[in-house]
């Protein structure tokens, strides 16, 4: 070994992602096995949704609102509804392999690694131990419910969001403590959760206000007001690309996402909170909704050791104990869900708050660990061993997620929507992103024809060219006024216009069939041609303008920051 690498080794620093980074292949080694079958539950959906999006690509759309083969090749909308940041960035990793499954296994992996450095970031600001800050940084990684996440609920939005709650939070923590820093963490972990999983969202900024609150005599003190305004302007701003076409949806026609107790039942979210004893030992392995023994050894140390505990330290660490134990609260039957708004409700399953409990707990636990190590000369080496086997024993408790391989191979063309198609379809999950009346003709979709139908009137339809999103035929003959329904599920965005024989032009209007399709009226028209394309709506392309207004902003903040350094 040179005296180059020694010295790299030497940097704690630099040491600590290199163990982080050994603890996420450690803890994604059965991932990588050729039998880890990753297609159940959201893994389908995910894998599909990435073939669906890649295909897209393919065909020069930057931005793929629509994936033209799904439902039959009528398209169908994920990019619309769900938070986007999932479904491009792990297309990255399909530059290295040709297999949709590894790219999102390597995905998958770099979340954990990506979540354990984050943690450890935020924890060494708050310590400056480096004991601390790896340890929680581990305990994060192998949280039981983290590995939930990884190897049975293949839930990969969920994942992510682990990265970005300790970047919010290391931003909350430096807009109460440093008082000429500028928000910038808060607003890329706000942007990043946003466009990676709204749900989770909503709850952190439930849990930010909170602490804001507990600390609104600092927060009046620093004067930090216009930086938190600011900071929503900015985040609202750098999202508004996907949730003002949202927004524009739910405001046109009724998708079956935003219809009540679509996306949450009040029989689920009672029938899936935790007993009392499910914080400690969950029956079924398959679904580990346990706090983890490590986390709440770490736990006991702490109170054990709390006198040591620095008064710098105190505030903060009381805020995340108040805050982990509401977390943990939340999960329990003793929590009214069922009398919430019906935005909270979108939780679906109150034990997705473990989550929350995973992140504010193993930094409670990391402390209390570095304390124990601090005050008993010579311990490092058992407290090293315990994590090593208690690592061990999580990933065994997960061997039963290790089936069969799954074949990609079948899902390269989009499955088709059949009437033996059940509740969840792969690549359209629930069909929740359908339109109402759509979802319930799923037979019509299934039997319909790719051509253009006359719905009402007459005329004569010919020289029909359908390219995914792209329609042109000639239309002859038409009497009267003429529906014509067009071989597209309805969705905002696409546009209509016809060229005349005499080479003017005139858009038309495009609007919903009663099958949930898009539908265009004629009246008395002369021969010509008609053009559909996906052009987006004009809300769109503001919002568009408004996220680069909104990026122009944080690198504004971020040069301005770096000009007042130098």
């Amino acid at each position: 070994m040179n005296e180059k690498m020694r010295k790299l080794l030497k940097n704690k620093k630099v040491l600590s992602y290199l163990i982080i980074f050994a603890v996420s292949i450690f803890l994604c080694i059965p991932l990588f096995s050729k039998y880890m079958d990753i297609s159940r539950d959201d893994g389908i959906q995910h894998i599909c949704r990435l073939i669906g999006n890649a295909n897209v690509l393919k065909q020069g759309k930057f931005f793929p609102v629509i994936i033209s083969d799904f439902c039959n090749g009528f398209g169908y909308s994920w990019n619309l509804f769900y938070s986007p940041l999932t479904a491009y960035v792990p297309l990255i990793f399909k530059l290295f392999t040709s297999s949709f499954v590894v790219t999102l296994k390597m995905f998958m992996l770099l979340t954990i690694f990506l979540s354990g450095i984050c943690l450890f970031q935020f924890v060494y600001k708050i310590s400056k131990s480096y004991k601390a800050s790896i340890i929680s940084a581990i305990l994060y990684m192998c949280a039981p419910y983290h590995l939930t996440d990884l190897y049975n609920r293949i839930a990969i939005a969920e994942l992510a969001s682990f990265i970005f709650l300790p970047i919010i939070f290391s931003g909350m923590y430096d807009l109460l403590n440093k008082k000429n820093k500028e928000p910038l963490l808060i607003i890329i972990g706000a942007v990043g959760l946003i466009l990676t999983h709204n749900i989770i969202a909503i709850y952190t900024a439930i849990f930010c206000t909170i602490y804001l609150l507990v600390n609104y005599k600092t927060l009046i003190k620093n004067n930090t007001i216009k930086k938190i305004i600011i900071s929503v302007i900015l985040i609202l701003l750098c999202t508004s690309f996907y949730w003002i076409p949202l927004l524009e949806h739910m405001l046109a026609t009724n998708y079956e996402v935003f219809l009540p107790q679509r996306m949450y039942k009040d029989n689920t979210l009672i029938s899936s909170k935790l007993n009392f004893m499910d914080l400690f030992f969950t029956k079924h392995f398959g679904m580990n909704f346990h706090i983890g023994l490590a986390i709440l050894l770490g736990a006991l140390f702490l109170f054990c050791y709390r006198k040591k505990i620095k008064k710098q330290y105190r505030g903060t660490l009381s805020i995340f104990i108040m805050l982990g134990l509401i977390s943990i609260i939340m999960t329990l039957k003793i929590f009214p869900y069922e009398y919430l708004p019906n935005f909270l409700k979108m939780i679906q399953f109150p034990w997705r708050m473990m989550e929350f409990a995973s992140f504010f707990l193993s930094i409670i636990a990391g402390f209390g660990f570095a304390y124990f190590m601090n005050n008993n000369t010579k311990k490092e080496l058992y407290i090293v061993i315990f994590l090593i086997i208690y690592m061990c024993i999580l990933l065994i408790m997960e061997k039963q997620t290790v089936n069969i391989p799954f074949n990609e191979e079948r899902y390269l063309q989009a499955i088709p929507v059949t009437s033996l198609t059940g509740r969840v379809h792969a690549g359209c999950a629930s069909f929740e992103y359908l339109p109402q009346k759509a979802f319930q003709n799923r037979t019509y979709i299934e039997n319909r024809s790719k051509e253009i139908i006359v719905l009402k009137g007459n005329a004569i339809i010919s020289e029909t060219k359908k390219e995914n999103t792209n329609l042109s035929f000639k239309i002859e003959q038409v009497t009267d006024t003429t529906k014509l329904e067009l071989p597209y599920i309805f969705y905002l965005g696409y546009s209509a216009k016809l060229t005349k024989h005499d080479g003017t032009q005139e858009n038309l209007k495009i609007q919903e069939s009663d099958n949930g399709f898009c539908m265009i009226m004629t009246s008395n028209i002369e021969n010509g041609m008609i053009e559909i394309s996906y052009t987006g709506t004009i809300l769109m392309k503001i919002s568009y303008i408004s996220t680069l207004i909104g990026i122009g902003g944080i690198i504004f903040i971020k040069f301005k920051k770096f000009y007042h350094h130098n």
